[in-house]
């Protein structure tokens, strides 16, 4: 019988070579696959050792250009940055090696964007951002820098870029989208599109004298037709914030002095968590009663103030009820019957006697713990605040011979270590830009060797630095700002600044900041209100950038334009220069910042107490 065999295309039996190949392993071949396999496996190994060689130099040229960064070099920054990113191509296909640098390249791309960023190349900034979105899409670091980019861009420009603007808006939305609360991408976002507008309306107007000059007449733009005046806008605006957990607020309060005259009437005013609010008055007097009444040290002159307590969290039992009066009346007959049983019967062994008095003593301290348990849910709830302010920061008032240190350190939390409170206090005093800890040295010191010294030994601006930690160091629930700002060099404004607004984004601190200089209050406040003092009443009350840009008060515009009057130039600065916007050189000060290790450092006091 004849054998069937499979063919290919090309006539060949196919299994023909394979059998023709098979052989049978000699030692020779044997060591030959032996020796190949080693060979492998030390490439393999020198192969490792090379990816983590570059991941050890990508991470040095990290840390490289991270001090460039903290000192200003810019351009050393850059190129560090630029060989990390180098080296960090040369780490092989391995998809564990790839997602390692893809999360190191994302670092290093926002890191170039900043530095790029300080350097005005803004054309950079984008691209080193889209590089990091790729990797990360919702990045609110890469969104916000690109879009502060795309909008220098639009502004820097001869004539206003429409689509630079637009796209940094978007880049805004993004941010919005994910995190509301971000007070930096809303305000440049409200920045941007008053600015947007104000150039709409400007090519509006210039289309208008054209197209009026061509046909001989006016020209009438969509939504200008003549309809009658309309009425006056409402000065008091609402604001945007009522998903906040409300802490207390106060309805047609009116507010005296300690005389009795009347200050303030009719004020309406909500305080809700991780909200700032800034009042403009000139009167030290009303800026004094205001906060003193609106966190209930002081009663109203009229209407009503509230505090409100927090919300329970799930799991919790809500609005407990007080013992039953009749339970503990009872219980306390039983117990005096008890004892006297006890007292007069005769023929009761002595141990027995102190066992029943022992008994009694306890039950007797139970009764008194419900009856002040009682009276603690009756009790009205309270505030938790401090006030940073001139008067609060004297010698008298902080204690002449307290040592700095150690004032802060016993605000801070009991469960923390001595060294642990010590490394704290000294991350704070940084933070604040605090001059005593390098006195005769421009390098970091290890804490244990910092130089402490007592109040009395500080100049004012120091004692108001260290008094206005001292508010930060308590973490309470409201911080007042009266004029603490007023007088201190700008950038220890700025960092001051940027602490209370850390301390109202994580800790949802709610932030009074009270002065009488506009450009103190804006970079912080999220509601603003403009005092007439006059008229008794709030002249102006509403958002920030929506009263910045559009106000609806003649008072208003006089404080703006307070605010933007030319600034007046410092030895050698040349001609004054007029302020385009208003709490610029604050946020120009803040913006410099950015970045900055001690600002962004575990300086947060802990919750625990």
């Amino acid at each position: 019988m004849p054998v069937i065999e499979e063919l290919d295309e090309d006539g060949n039996v196919i299994g023909a070579e394979e059998d023709e190949e098979e052989e049978e392993d000699t030692p020779e071949k044997v060591e030959q696959r032996r020796l190949w396999k080693k060979k492998c496996e030390q490439m393999a190994a020198e192969e490792k050792d090379r990816v983590a060689k570059q991941f050890e130099l990508g991470e040095e040229h990290k840390l490289q250009g991270n001090e460039c960064l903290a000192k200003g070099d810019f351009a050393g920054a850059c190129k560090a940055y630029e060989e990390a990113l180098q080296d960090l191509t040369l780490v092989g296909n391995e998809p564990e090696n790839r997602k390692k640098a893809e999360l190191a390249n994302l670092a290093l791309h926002l890191n170039m964007a900043l530095a790029k960023l300080k350097m005005k190349q803004y054309d950079e900034v984008k691209y080193h951002c889209s590089s990091a979105l790729l990797t990360d899409p919702k990045n609110a670091k890469a969104l916000f820098r690109r879009g502060s980019a795309q909008a220098a861009l639009a502004r820097e420009a001869t004539l206003f870029q429409e689509a630079e603007a637009k796209a940094a808006l978007s880049d805004f939305a993004a941010i919005l989208e994910e995190d509301p609360a971000n007070a930096e991408a809303l305000r440049e976002s409200n920045r941007l599109k008053a600015e947007l507008r104000a150039h709409e309306k400007d090519l509006a107007r210039k289309q208008r004298e054209t197209w009026g000059q061509v046909f001989g007449g006016k020209t009438v733009i969509e939504g200008e037709e003549d309809e009658g005046p309309p009425p006056p806008p409402p000065l008091i605006r609402p604001c945007k914030n009522t998903d906040k957990h409300l802490v207390a607020g106060g309805v047609g309060v009116s507010i005296a002095d300690q005389q009795g005259s009347t200050l303030l009437t009719d004020v309406t005013l909500e305080f809700r968590e991780g909200w700032a609010v800034g009042l403009i008055s000139d009167d030290s007097t009303l800026r004094d009663r205001f906060w003193k009444t609106m966190v209930g040290k002081v009663p109203p002159a009229a209407g009503e103030f509230t505090v409100h307590p927090k919300p329970q969290k799930s799991g919790r039992k809500k609005d407990p009820k007080p013992i039953d009066s009749n339970i503990m009346l009872g219980a306390a007959v039983a117990l005096t019957a008890i004892m006297a049983a006890t007292e007069l019967t005769p023929g009761i062994p002595a141990i027995q006697q102190w066992v029943v008095r022992f008994l009694v003593l306890c039950m007797g301290y139970l009764l008194y713990q419900g009856v002040k348990y009682n009276q603690d849910l009756k009790a009205p709830l309270s505030i938790h605040f401090a006030v940073a302010s001139k008067e609060n920061a004297s010698v008298a008032a902080l204690g002449a011979q307290t040592v700095v240190e150690d004032l802060l350190g016993g605000l801070l939390a009991r469960q923390l270590s001595p060294t642990e409170r010590h490394e704290r206090v000294v991350t704070l005093l940084e933070a604040a830009g605090y001059k005593g800890l390098h006195e005769g040295s421009s390098k970091r010191r290890p804490a244990e060797k910092y130089e402490r010294r007592r109040i009395k030994d500080l100049p004012e601006d120091q004692r108001r630095i260290v008094q206005a930690l001292v508010c930060i160091a308590q973490r309470p629930e409201v911080i007042v700002m009266d004029c603490a700002l007023e007088g201190l060099e700008l950038e220890i404004q700025a960092r001051l600044l940027k602490m209370m607004k850390r301390m109202k984004q994580e800790c949802k601190t709610v932030v009074l900041c009270m002065s009488d200089d506009i450009n103190q209050v804006v970079y912080l406040s999220d509601t603003l209100i403009i005092v007439d003092a006059s008229g008794k009443c709030f002249g102006e009350k509403g958002p920030t950038q929506e009263l910045l840009e559009r106000p609806r008060s003649p008072l208003t515009e006089a404080h703006i334009g307070k605010a933007l009057e030319p600034r007046v130039p410092s030895a050698g600065d040349g001609k004054a220069t007029k302020r385009k916007v208003v709490g610029e050189e604050l946020a120009d000060e803040c913006a410099e910042l950015l970045g900055n290790a001690t600002l962004e450092g575990a300086w947060i006091p802990p919750k625990y107490t």
